[in-house]
């Protein structure tokens, strides 16, 4: 996003709409309940639960202020994002494809929740691997999976 107000999120997400539409889906079938911090990007409901007509195909819920134990498993992928991305790094050349790549390797960590699977797998087995890269997800395997600022250099 070019900035955190309430009109840009909102631009955001209806261009995702467009882009799943454009593959053939629907952005209710892929996220039919959001959970998420209340930050006033957020601020128009109706544009995040609602589909490109108006009618609502999503819930929006707001977490508790200072209570990241309602979204524990945002919080691990929290976690292995600052492994990549140490506080402090600035996301000023931070393109969607560098987006992308990081978050892909965020969700090729295969976790013990998950059984030994990754949140890739769990995604690509309970929707699609099509649903995976409309939204700009690739497959890493995982001895390829780089959890470090190296990513970063490559």
């Amino acid at each position: 996003m070019d900035n955190k107000s309430s009109a840009e999120a909102t631009r955001v997400l209806q261009a995702l709409k467009l882009r799943l539409r454009d593959a053939g889906l629907r952005f209710g079938d892929l996220f039919p309940l959001i959970l998420t911090d209340n930050g006033g990007e957020l601020a128009n409901v109706a544009a995040i639960e609602n589909d490109l007509s108006g009618q609502k195909e999503s819930s929006l819920y707001f977490c508790d202020p200072n209570k990241p134990s309602q979204k524990p498993y945002c919080e691990k992928n929290h976690t292995i994002f600052r492994d990549i991305v140490p506080c402090g790094t600035s996301f000023d050349d931070f393109a969607q494809d560098k987006v992308n790549r990081i978050f892909s390797h965020v969700n090729g960590v295969k976790r013990q929740i998950f059984f030994g699977k990754s949140p890739y797998d769990i995604f690509t087995n309970t929707l699609s691997e099509p649903a995976a890269a409309a939204l700009g997800i690739s497959f890493i395997p995982a001895h390829q999976v780089i959890q470090s600022p190296k990513l970063l250099k490559n």
